[in-house]
């Protein structure tokens, strides 16, 4: 049996259970000090007035209980108080009491209580009325009374009055939340889902899933909102299962889970990613927009977490990353708020620089714009070096400065004015000088170096005359020794050189079944690029595919590789032929069986039209490692596009996406198949060796073997376009 101190130990950590009332409601009891107690649910009916006898009200209390009818319970709240008889003194009490020795059921006299609780938030007010009958005896007249109850929403604070015709007694009654255990067993309203998180490393994707009846939502913990541009983010996701990538995962990612079934449900809250390993994610989603308005440069830091840093300008020299900082543009900066920079010059070297931790991200939003406001020229005239600053808008001012070490000392010289738009200096100085507009608060410094301009066309001339002795010397070696004919033999077309044109451009379009076989196509796409093949891989694109969304970055692409008579290469795998023939064969009614989010099903999304309707001629092409897939399972919709083994038909393979036919053949004679054989080797045996450990993975694909051509045509014919693919849209 538990000892008393138990119970008592139990009540005050929170381990006790609350009581559980059955009603009716505004039930009343009192001690033996009274005769009987009524209660009544409405109040107003003028039951208190000065002609009854004063109660004097004490000790009023309140405690939360459960009221419960059949199998549902809510939160309520118990009264208790003291009430007494007031008398002037014990000798009226003494005559009151005179005359008998017991009391009859007319020796009592009566007093009413009014009890009310009032909940602001949600304006609810309550009120029942108690009349207390009690017996006259010698001593005062005397009872506890306990009203129950009044209900009340979780989580307020709610006013207790108790009112008589002598006074009032109020207190306030904190209702408990949904932390609280038997509000947790009790209450429908406070049950959460719990999520499972499994972690996929080697496919690099976490798995989020929820049971039946619930929903959840992504949303990132950062002020002001950053806007994602996932569509799995801020909107309500009523699938059980959910996938996502490793690299759309930051540590300030949260998932928000509630009930479908319950109006206005409790939600639950968890951010279950670690800092370290997904830390570095949050600088590969962040991006930085500019606008330039009037002379200023607004600008707006978007990033799914909270950061900290400075931002300011500089100017870039030439083509290097090195960037001289303007002064007093330094600033703090605060993610996902527009700020700006005043009175900016917008020329091609200025850029942004921001700085946070150990991260530095350079942009030049001005790069490239050919209509800059001002350039300058130098050139050389007899002995002297003669600059020329040209620019757009006139009566522009300039400074200028002489570069000596860490200094830049003011320039003295006198600047010709040629005309509006022109300004000219014949430099005497042969130092560095800096150049910048001084009608602005901000503009790069522009670096001339007449010296160097000055040194190449005195010596130019004479390092030309003095090379050829030492040209001819050689070449006349080389014939001596016959090397000549030995080079002539090597410079043929070699694996590594790179074929002459225009580079053709390609779209790879492939299923990331694991992170191997994404190894695996990096490293077929290198190969590719290799031979002057410009390749546009999704892996390669995850930033910019980042900000434009992946539906309108696939469309996008498609349309430059149409416009420019490049080739569409729809590289299949294991996983690219479940999701296809899944999709195909599933019922029309059906839910989409691959993740919606996926990168091939969305690039699909854009093929699959011209698939049905035919018009693939010369614009699309299959391919598949023979090693890893056999034909047979390439769904038969997809057979009627030239279909390439790899890496037994390489030298077809090429030439069929562009390649002249003369550097196929001498990429025949010296061995590029075997080359490029093997550089795939090691990637497709690392895939073997893990699709043979997760064979699991990969069951269905059997079952789709041997559906006949028929049924494939007449199942695209029913589901395209692919509307099916859900939160997805074209922009």
């Amino acid at each position: 049996m538990m000892q008393p101190y138990l119970y008592l130990l139990l009540w005050f950590t929170g381990a006790h259970s609350l009581d559980k009332f059955r009603g009716p409601l505004f039930e009343v009891t009192c001690s033996r000090g009274a005769l009987s107690c009524e209660a009544t649910s409405d109040c107003g009916f003028g039951n208190i007035n000065e002609d009854l006898p004063e109660l004097l009200l004490t000790n009023l209390t309140t405690s939360t209980i459960l009221y419960c009818e059949k199998n549902t319970c809510f939160p309520c709240i118990r009264v208790q108080l003291t009430a007494s008889l007031a008398v002037e003194n014990n000798s009226s009490l003494d005559e009151i009491g005179s005359g008998y020795e017991e009391s009859s059921d007319e020796d009592y006299n009566e007093g009413w209580v009014e009890i009310s609780t009032s909940q602001p938030e949600g304006g609810i007010t309550l009120c029942a009325e108690v009349k207390i009958q009690f017996i006259l005896s010698k001593s005062r007249p005397m009872a506890t009374v306990e009203l129950s109850c009044f209900r009340a929403a979780m989580s307020s604070e709610v006013r207790v009055k108790a009112s008589t015709n002598s006074g009032v007694l109020q207190t306030t009654h904190k209702m408990e939340d949904c932390t609280l255990q038997d509000f947790l067993e009790n209450f429908e309203w406070c049950k959460v889902p719990k999520l499972n998180i499994t972690l996929e490393k080697e496919l690099q994707v976490a798995v989020v899933e929820i049971p039946h009846n619930y929903c959840m939502m992504f949303k990132h913990e950062v002020l002001p909102a950053f806007e994602s541009q996932n569509q799995l983010d801020g909107d309500k996701l009523e699938m059980t299962t959910v996938y996502r990538n490793f690299s759309d995962i930051v540590p300030c990612l949260c998932i928000e889970s509630w009930s479908t079934t319950i109006e206005d449900a409790r939600r639950r809250k968890l951010c279950p990613f670690s800092d370290a390993e997904f830390q570095g994610n949050v600088w590969q989603l962040s991006r930085l927009a500019v606008e330039y308005k009037g002379k200023a440069l607004q600008w707006t830091l978007s990033s799914p977490c909270n950061m900290s840093g400075e931002i300011m300008l500089c100017s870039k020299s030439g083509d290097g990353e090195f960037c001289h900082e303007i002064p007093h543009s330094r600033q703090n900066f605060q993610v996902n708020k527009i700020s700006e920079f005043k009175s900016v010059d917008p020329h091609p070297s200025l850029c942004v620089k921001i700085i946070s931790g150990e991260h530095v991200n350079l942009s030049c939003p001005f790069d490239g714009d050919v209509s800059s406001l001002w350039k300058v020229e130098s050139k050389l005239k007899r002995s002297d070096v003669v600059m020329t600053i040209i620019h757009e808008i006139n009566h522009m001012n300039f400074s200028i400065c002489i570069m000596e070490g860490n200094k830049c000392e003011h320039f003295l010289q006198k600047i010709d004015q040629v005309n509006q738009r022109t300004k000219q200096i014949d430099l005497i100085s042969q130092e560095c000088l800096q150049i910048w507009r001084s009608d602005v608060k901000f503009s790069p410094r522009i670096i001339v170096c007449p010296f160097e301009m000055y040194a190449r066309a005195r010596w130019a001339p004479l390092m030309v005359l003095s090379l050829i002795p030492i040209v001819a010397v050689i070449a006349i070696l080389m014939v001596k020794k016959e090397i000549l004919k030995g080079c002539t033999e090597v410079i043929k077309w070699d694996y590594n050189a790179t074929p002459t044109g225009s580079p053709r451009k390609i779209l790879l379009l492939y299923s990331v079944d694991h992170s191997q076989f994404e190894n695996l196509v990096s490293t077929f796409a290198t190969v590719l690029a290799d031979l002057n093949i410009k390749v546009v891989l999704e892996l390669w694109k995850r930033r910019e595919i980042g900000i434009q969304g992946t539906l309108p970055w696939f469309h996008s692409q498609k349309a430059d590789i149409v416009e420019q008579g490049g080739k569409i290469i729809i590289l299949f795998s294991k996983g690219a032929s479940i999701k296809c023939n899944a999709w195909l064969n599933s019922s029309g009614d059906s839910e989409t069986l691959s993740d919606p989010y996926d990168g091939f099903m969305a690039a699909l999304n854009c093929a699959l039209p011209d698939v049905t309707k035919g018009n693939v001629s010369g614009n699309y092409v299959v391919a598949y490692f023979e090693d890893l897939l056999n034909k047979a399972y390439i769904p038969e919709i997809f057979r009627k596009m030239p279909i390439y083994s790899l890496p037994s038909q390489v030298p077809e393979f090429l030439q069929e996406i562009g390649l002249p036919a003369k550097c196929v053949s001498d990429q025949k004679k010296h061995g590029c198949p075997s080359n490029i054989s093997s550089r795939l080797s090691n990637d497709i045996k690392e895939c073997q060796k893990w699709e043979d450990s997760h064979s699991t993975g990969f069951r269905d694909l059997k079952k789709f073997e041997n559906v006949s051509k028929e049924q494939h045509e007449r199942d695209a014919l029913i589901r395209l376009p692919l509307t099916k693919i859900k939160n997805l849209s074209i922009v």
